[in-house]
């Protein structure tokens, strides 16, 4: 199966990008035998950027066709087709696993920009809707937290949030969403590595307890947008030590998540965001 038959596919849909508006941490946590960060963010859902999913039912055996840098264990839509499992009938179960999923990327992997978690949370819709699942919004989103922290939001259906706890804890806000342009570096960056280095160099009880003072999530899009943009995300510093190359772009640039995009309010007159490529 080419890129090409995405459109004779029975059901296509876009899987869009976020970028983090800010991003602080402000605590640690451990569940289930696993260390987490606690962190304030807010997202918001870029309409311009976006990966198309193409989905066939009732063909032989489950399977996800894309062009991916990950086993597909690891892939965010198996996981999520994983998590769904324990919560449907068996004849859906039978149904589920005779679904072929064509992804057409174009939101990078490592950028942060939450492509794989669009993708998990793109499938659960679609399938809870094509195969009459009956799950509601809120279970949906707990089986999205479960695959990933940032699922929940792609989930919500919102373009603006806060985003609270791991990142799954998802509250609307007053903010309006605003065009950006985005800029593409030809890096990839490990999430795990980015927040292992913030862990052992960065984390500070003083600064996380100073960040937790200054109520980010009650802040403007426009009192943090005349911020530093170290101190607009927290992850910037372990990355530009694991990656220097990208040290240019964060001079006039925010950085999204703890990936390798930037992004940056757009100087385009007319209403139309953009993405740059810096190859």
């Amino acid at each position: 199966m080419q890129f090409t038959e995405i459109e004779s596919c029975e059901i296509v849909a876009k899987s869009y990008a976020k970028i983090n508006i800010f991003l602080k941490i402000v605590g640690k946590t451990r569940i289930k035998g696993v260390n987490y960060h606690l962190l304030q963010s807010r997202f918001m859902r870029l309409p311009f950027l976006y990966d198309t999913l193409g989905f066939k039912f009732g063909v032989e055996s489950f399977n996800i066709i894309g062009d991916f840098d990950c086993k597909l264990e690891q892939n965010t839509i198996y996981k999520a087709l994983n998590a769904l499992l324990p919560h449907i009938t068996p004849d859906k179960k039978h149904a589920l696993q005779h679904i072929s999923i064509l992804v057409k990327k174009e939101i990078p992997s490592g950028g942060g920009l939450g492509g794989g978690s669009a993708n998990a949370a793109c499938f659960l819709q679609v399938v809870n809707a094509a195969l009459n699942l009956g799950l509601s919004d809120e279970a949906l989103m707990q089986i999205g937290a479960e695959v990933g922290s940032d699922v929940p939001f792609f989930l919500s259906g919102l373009e603006i949030a806060n985003v609270t706890g791991r990142g799954e804890v998802i509250a609307p806000c007053n903010e309006k969403p605003f065009l950006v342009d985005i800029i593409k570096p030809n890096c990839h960056c490990s999430t795990a590595k980015v927040f292992a280095k913030y862990a052992q160099e960065f984390y500070d009880s003083i600064k996380v307890a100073d960040a937790l003072k200054e109520s980010w999530l009650q802040k403007s899009n426009a009192e943090i947008l005349k911020q530093d943009s170290l101190k607009v995300n927290d992850l910037l510093a372990p990355v530009l030590t694991l990656y220097p190359e990208l040290e240019s772009y964060s001079k006039t640039a925010f950085l999204s998540g703890s990936g390798s995009c930037f992004w940056r309010i757009s100087n385009a007159l007319e209403s139309k965001d953009s993405t740059r490529e810096m190859l």
